[in-house]
């Protein structure tokens, strides 16, 4: 009997059901994800290359012989491979060694007897040295039709989990026949004491031991992709100029390719840079091109313009911002041509606003084992211990194991727009190992994309007085209601009642700006850089930077831990006040945040991990707590240990059933508690009655920001990111190294980064603190935080002058430099212009101005 496609993906929803439950209780793990086959047939490439046999998975180790490969010849292999950055090591079976190494095969180790089968150092067209022989699947298990990879682990999941009319027992025997035992027990082994914080922990070690391809700044970075970096040429099949600005990821963004031709015909053509292997490309569309945006299209690849094949076909239900062409490409490809066999409503010709392409890495398909040999753990404090480098490779492997089957069963599990307040259930607890999922970046955008509102066509001017704004936060006992804030004159001048149209801050990533400012007694023109300015702004107004500045806003209040403890790591944090009451503004904020997930913008909220985590829908606990109050956590730890003598001597007649709330507020723990002496016998029940209370102090505030998030973005979003990349989605990168700069960095009239006054900027940068460095990126951007845009350009001065202050231009993120003497006096002018000089640079007169 043939099975079911449906119920291929049920056994895997089945197997995925109990790794998880497996991960969550630390133990061993499903025989079937873990399964190794005893040995693998394969053949090589008989292109001429002797291949050297080693004594380890290591070109440096000592070389046992050689085989030649002037013809195909079939080599067997242990069912483990192992990668490193030469390569793909396969460790050859007792009957390969001894067919090409003779009597000397027999003296080889149990651990020895390693050939390459695929190098890093070799072109990728040039494929591998030795290819799996293509076999039917396990012994006993129904072939689905097509033809598998020898004995692979996910054939195991399939056999040991799809529901068919026979014995389930028989699937385990047949498992035991054909797999290596003392392989699987190897990847199904727990270390001592492993949690699935431990698991979490190593798999952000191995996402940051990877390329950047996986950096979660870059997964949603909604500009256009600089595909100079991996595209030699495009070209098309008309307008060919206008083509070439798809290339530039920083081009404007009204700008497009038009095809002009017959319908059918139209065609864009890319030759990919070598070594490029595709991991997404996609074409950036926009709604309101109506009759002009592609609906059908066809994507030919080929390493030739003749041999060019169809290699998958892209239709559209409905409109979308981005669509997805290509993903995971297996090979390299010369050229990649799209081909619009149609566009919505039968449109004529086509219209194309940007392409995208996000390279994975060429050569290291599978986990390099080399990133766990000289390791260092000192950002991973759970994995700084003295486990086996082989047994954290083994655990990591399988846990990649365990993405791919989500990620095979993704599409199934998630909810959509329509469902966003139902959630993924059982599957949510091992959202923090989701980093190693290859899927969820373009899952992610399409939850983005489609739930997009329409690009705005008239932006919405709001009149603020920021004078009266910086008035009231340096005094805001002037006026309690805080309606001179500029947070509160954004909030009435956005209403529906006074712009004109109900927002739904679910804007295209696109959209360049939400609104638009008019400063009063200001001269500007705002086109981006206003706007920044006020997000900049309002993040400063709900959690200012500075710990000894009054709080303008009753929105936020200082954490316990800023106010008290100096040794907590988050001393500079804020919470949403337990007593404010104002929840339409606190989902005001929510739908800022949600509308910065999907743009470049930021708001940078100073939230402790413990909100964070409510908001995106990850469990709290009382340890999370000491992330806002670290003294209250430790004092109730000390008050339940302690003797009944020494809760005499520390708290007798000095503690009551109540407790002070983060705003200083004091709550009775049960009627008339702040008359009530807690005793020793009563002391568990007061530990367990304030950790209630504490835990749930500010829950109603911390609804109404999610109301909000959730207002912009769809659940199914929250669902597939942790608290962490929340943050940095909302917030931007904290941490400014200068390499990163660098990299935003675009040089116009003739410089470059070899060009004397820019090595002093970065030579100042350098010197520069975290602070100091996101005070010069909202000089010049209106930004504090990456990613960030920096166009540097020569000084405005044609007179010689040297060593003057930088200039800005915030709306087009443009920095005119000087001329400097040196590093020094350029790092003391860059460092009074950011801290001095941050107001929007004048374009009109405020005379200007209507009364």
């Amino acid at each position: 009997m043939t099975q079911d496609p449906a119920r291929l993906r049920l056994g895997r929803i089945r197997c995925l059901r109990e790794t998880i439950k497996s991960l969550e209780t630390g133990s061993p793990l499903p025989t079937a994800l873990c399964f190794v086959p005893k040995q693998i047939e394969y053949i090589t490439t008989g292109k001429g290359t002797a291949l050297a046999i080693h004594t380890g998975p290591s070109a440096e180790s000592k070389k046992l012989g050689e085989v030649k490969n002037d013809t195909p010849i079939k080599v067997l292999g242990h069912g483990l491979d192992s990668w490193n950055d030469q390569g793909q090591w396969i460790q050859l079976a007792d009957e390969s060694l001894a067919k090409f190494l003779g009597n000397k095969g027999g003296g080889v180790s149990k651990n020895e007897g390693w050939m390459l089968a695929k190098d890093n150092a070799v072109a990728v067209d040039a494929g591998p040295y030795l290819t799996p022989i293509v076999k039917k699947s396990l012994p006993g298990l129904p072939t689905t039709g097509s033809d598998v990879a020898a004995s692979k682990w996910e054939d195991a999941v399939e056999h040991a989990y799809s529901v068919r009319i026979g014995g389930a027992a028989q699937a385990a025997i047949d498992l035991q026949q054909c797999c290596d035992e003392k392989a699987v027990e190897q990847l199904r082994a727990v270390p001592d004491n492993w949690t699935l914080e431990h698991d979490e922990e190593l798999a952000k070690f191995v996402t940051n031991s990877k390329t950047k391809e996986n950096n979660l700044a870059i997964m949603l970075d909604s500009m256009t992709g600089d595909l100079s970096e991996y595209v030699s040429t495009i070209s098309a099949s008309s307008e060919n100029d206008e083509a070439q600005t798809l290339v530039d990821r920083y081009a404007d963004s009204d700008s497009y390719w038009e095809s002009d031709g017959s319908t059918g015909k139209h065609w864009l053509r890319l030759v990919i840079k070598p070594g490029i292997l595709i991991r997404r490309l996609s074409l950036i569309l926009d709604e309101e091109d109506g009759s002009y945006v592609p609906q059908d299209v066809d994507v030919a690849v080929g390493n030739s313009v003749e041999s060019l094949t169809v290699s998958k076909k892209v239709m559209l239900d409905s409109h979308v911002d981005e669509m997805i062409l290509l993903e995971n490409c297996p090979t390299s490809y010369r050229y990649v041509e799209i081909r619009i066999k149609r566009c919505f409503s039968d449109g004529g010709d086509c219209r194309i606003r940007g392409v995208k392409l996000s390279p994975a890495p060429a050569a290291i398909a599978g986990l390099n084992q080399d990133i766990f040999g000289n390791a260092d753990f000192a950002n991973f404090p759970k994995l700084d211990r003295n486990i086996p480098k082989e047994q954290l490779y083994h655990r990591a492997l399988v846990l990649k194991r365990a993405i791919q089957l989500f990620d095979s069963v993704i599409g199934l599990i998630m909810p959509t727009w329509t469902h966003s307040l139902q959630s993924f259930g059982s599957f949510s607890s091992i959202r923090q190992l989701l980093v190693l999922s290859n899927f969820r970046s373009a899952l992610l955008s399409m939850f983005l994309s489609s739930t997009t509102s329409s690009r705005v066509g008239k932006i919405h001017v709001i009149h603020l007085n920021r004078r009266l704004a910086r008035e009231h936060s340096h005094d805001p006992t002037a006026d309690t209601t805080c309606s001179n804030s500029l947070f509160n004159q954004m909030f009435e001048a956005l209403k529906p009642q006074n712009c004109g149209s109900n927002l739904d801050y679910r804007w295209s990533s696109r959209q360049e700006q939400w609104w638009e400012c008019v400063f009063s007694n200001e001269g500007m023109i705002d086109q981006g850089g206003g706007f920044r300015e006020t997000l900049s702004e309002l993040g400063e107004e709900l959690c200012p930077s500075a710990s000894d500045v009054p709080l303008p806003l009753k929105l936020f209040c200082r954490t316990p831990n800023q106010l008290h403890d100096t040794s907590n790591l988050y001393r500079d944090t804020y919470i949403p006040a337990p007593g404010c009451n104002q929840y339409q503004h606190f989902t005001w904020v929510g739908q800022l945040m949600g509308a910065c997930l999907r743009s470049r913008e930021h708001l940078i909220l100073s939230l402790p991990p413990f909100i964070w985590k409510q908001l995106n829908g990850e469990p709290v606990s009382w340890e999370d707590f000491a992330t806002v109050d670290t003294a209250q956590v430790k004092m109730l730890e000390s008050l339940v240990e302690l003797t009944e003598e020494g809760f005499e001597e520390r708290f007798s007649g000095l503690l009551t059933f109540s407790v002070a709330l983060s705003d200083g507020t004091s709550v009775p723990l049960v009627p008339n508690g702040a008359d009530t002496a807690v005793t020793y016998a009563q002391r568990l029940e007061y530990a367990s009655l304030v950790k209630k209370t504490r835990l749930e102090e500010n829950k109603k505030q911390i609804d109404a920001l999610k109301k909000g998030l959730l207002m912009a973005v769809p659940k199914s979003v929250l669902d597939l990111v942790s608290w962490q990349e929340l943050e940095q989605f909302v917030c931007g990168d904290p941490e400014l190294p200068v390499d990163s700069m660098k990299k935003t960095a675009h040089y116009d009239e003739g410089l470059s980064e070899t060009s004397a006054i820019v090595k002093h900027l970065w030579a100042a940068l350098e010197n520069f603190s975290n602070e100091e460095r996101s005070r010069f990126l909202r000089f010049v951007t209106g930004r504090r935080r990456l990613p960030a845009p920096l166009w540097i350009c020569p000084g405005r001065w044609d007179d010689g002058t040297v060593d003057a202050l930088p200039e800005s231009a915030t709306c087009s993120s443009t920095l005119f430099l000087p001329n400097y003497s040196n590093a020094k006096i350029a790092a003391e002018k860059i460092r009074y212009a950011a801290y001095h000089c941050v107001a929007i640079d004048t374009d009109t007169s405020p005379y200007d101005e209507e009364e």
